[in-house]
C-alpha cells in the first residue's frame, strides 16, 4: 500500500518519476479538461497508479456486485436467452443448437463484463459485441474439458484414485484463476498453465479462498432456489434455473473482473475506476489551492506567495481566497506584501458587510507591522467605533488622529472627531480634547 506524500492517510493514485513520490488526486495539477495530471512541485507529467490503492475490497462490495446485472438491457438478455433455451430444450437438434447459441452469447458477454470491470468500468458493457465469437469460446471450453477429462482418466489409471481426486480438487480451485487468465489473454492452454494460475492466486492471496467460497455458494444455490419457487413444474423450473444461473454467471464474471481490478498492481497494470458519472473538473481556484497546499508543505513560501498573487489577480472577488492569503501573510510575517494587501483586504471586508472581523484583522496586521494604519477612512472610523464600544480609547485616538488631512468627506470627519473628542475626555486629556473640539467646530461650520 502506498500513501500520498502530503496526506499520509490517503491512498496514492499518481506517481512523479522526477520527484520519486506518490500523491493522491487532490495533490495534483490538471489541465482545464482534466486530460493530464502534473506534479505540483516540479510540473512533470504524472504516471497514473490507477485504483491500485483505492479499490474497495471485493468482499466489502458484494451488494454492488449482485446489483451489477440489474439493468434493463442485461436482464432482458438473460431472460430472453433463458426462455429460448428452455422452450426449445425438448425439440431435437433445434433445442441443442439454440442452447449452444444462447450459451455462446452469454459466455461472450460474461467475458466482456470481466474485461471491462478489470479495466475499471463498473457499469455493464454494451450488448453489441455479445453476439459474435461466443461459439468459438464455447468450443475452446469444451476442448479444454475434454483434455482435462482425458488427463483425469490417465491419472486414475496410472496414479490411483487418491492422487486423481486431489488433482481434480486443484482443477476446481483453479477455475477462477483460469477464467481471469483467459479473459486477459484469450489463450486456453496458457491460461491453464500452473505458473499462470499461481500468478493469479499469489496476487490475490488468502482472499482467493473467499472468492472460491462465494462461487461455490452461488453455484449450489441455483437448483435450490428453482426448487423452492417452482417445485413440481419441470418446464417453469428449468427456465427459472436458467435465469438464475445466467444471472449468477454475469455476477461471477463481474466479480472476477473486480478481483483483477483490485489487485491490478500485483498483476502488472493500472486502471482507474469508471462509474459512468460525468467527470468533475476543478476550477482554477481549486487547482491553485491544491498546489498551494503542496508548496506550503514543501516550505516553498515564495512560490506560495506568487501563486496567491497570480490567482487573486484573476479571482480577486473570491472572499475565502482573500482570507487565506491574509492568514498566509501574517503567519509568514511578510511585512512588505502584508502592508500592500491589508488595506484593500480590510476595505473589501467592510464592503462585504464583515465589519465584525475588521478588529481581528487590524490586530493581526499590527502584530506583524506595529505602526500599520488603514488608509481607508471608512475602515478607520468603523474600527474606531468598535474600539470605543470596548473602552479602548487610545486605539480610537490612534485611528482618527490626522484623518482630516486627507479626507474630504466632511460628515465622516464630524462623526470621527466627535468619537475622538469623547475618547480624549474619557482619558482626561483636557488640552487635547479642547483642540479637538475646535477642529470639530470648524468642520461643523463648514458643513452648514
Amino acid at each position: 500500500m502506498k500513501y500520498c506524500k502530503y496526506h499520509p492517510t490517503e491512498a496514492a493514485t499518481w506517481h512523479c518519476t522526477h520527484c520519486d513520490c506518490q500523491v493522491c488526486d487532490t495533490c495534483t495539477q490538471e489541465s482545464e479538461r482534466g486530460e493530464d495530471r502534473y506534479c505540483c512541485k516540479c510540473g512533470a507529467t504524472l504516471e497514473s497508479l490507477g485504483s491500485a490503492y483505492t479499490a474497495e475490497p471485493f468482499w466489502e462490495r458484494l451488494s454492488e456486485t449482485f446489483r451489477y446485472p440489474l439493468t434493463v438491457p442485461v436482464m432482458t438478455l438473460i431472460i430472453v436467452l433463458s426462455a429460448i433455451s428452455g422452450v426449445l430444450f425438448f425439440v431435437p437438434i433445434v433445442g441443442a443448437v439454440a442452447g449452444l447459441i444462447s450459451a455462446g452469447i452469454l459466455t461472450k458477454y460474461s467475458f466482456q463484463c470481466l474485461e471491462e470491470t478489470a479495466a475499471g468500468n463498473m457499469s455493464p458493457p454494451d450488448l453489441s459485441e455479445a453476439f459474435s465469437g461466443g461459439i468459438v469460446i464455447i468450443f475452446k471450453m469444451i476442448g479444454l474439458i475434454i483434455l482435462i477429462t482425458a488427463g483425469g482418466i490417465g491419472s486414475y489409471h496410472y496414479l490411483g484414485a487418491g492422487i486423481t481426486g486431489l488433482l481434480g480438487a486443484l482443477v476446481v480451485l483453479s477455475i477462477p484463476a483460469f477464467l481471469i487468465n483467459f479473459a486477459l489473454t484469450d489463450r486456453v492452454l496458457a491460461s491453464f498453465a500452473p505458473p499462470n494460475i499461481l500468478r493469479i492466486v499469489s496476487a490475490v492471496g488468502l482472499p482467493y479462498g473467499i472468492l472460491i467460497g462465494l462461487l461455490l455458494l452461488m453455484s449450489s444455490s441455483v437448483g435450490l432456489l428453482s426448487y423452492m419457487v417452482f417445485s413440481g413444474f419441470e418446464w417453469a423450473s428449468m427456465i427459472l434455473q436458467s435465469v438464475i444461473s445466467n444471472f449468477y454467471m454475469v455476477v461471477i464474471f463481474h466479480l472476477l473482473g473486480y478481483v483483477v481490478f483490485q489487485y491490478q498492481e500485483k498483476l502488472g497494470f493500472y486502471a482507474r475506476a469508471q462509474t459512468g458519472d460525468a467527470p468533475i473538473y476543478r476550477s482554477e481556484v481549486e487547482r491553485s489551492r491544491a498546489k498551494i497546499s503542496v508548496l506550503i508543505k514543501e516550505g516553498d513560501y515564495e512560490g506560495v506567495n506568487r501563486l496567491y498573487k497570480k490567482t487573486l489577480d484573476r479571482h480577486g472577488q473570491d472572499l475565502s481566497l482573500n482570507d487565506e492569503y491574509f492568514e498566509f501573510l501574517t503567519a509568514t510575517g511578510n511585512k512588505e506584501d502584508l502592508l500592500e494587501f491589508a488595506d484593500d483586504y480590510m476595505a473589501y471586508k467592510l464592503h462585504k458587510g464583515h465589519q465584525a472581523q475588521l478588529k481581528r484583522i487590524y490586530n493581526q496586521t499590527r502584530s506583524v507591522v506595529p505602526d500599520f494604519k488603514p488608509t481607508s477612512h471608512e475602515v478607520r472610523f468603523t474600527l474606531a467605533q468598535d474600539y470605543a464600544s470596548f473602552g479602548d480609547y487610545p486605539a480610537v485616538i490612534r485611528l482618527v488622529n490626522g484623518m482630516h488631512q486627507d479626507c474630504s468627506d466632511n460628515q465622516l470627519l464630524i462623526k470621527a472627531y466627535s468619537l475622538m473628542h469623547e475618547a480624549l475626555q474619557a482619558l482626561e486629556k483636557e488640552e487635547m480634547a479642547s483642540r479637538c473640539k475646535k477642529l470639530l467646530n470648524r468642520l461643523e461650520a463648514q458643513a452648514v
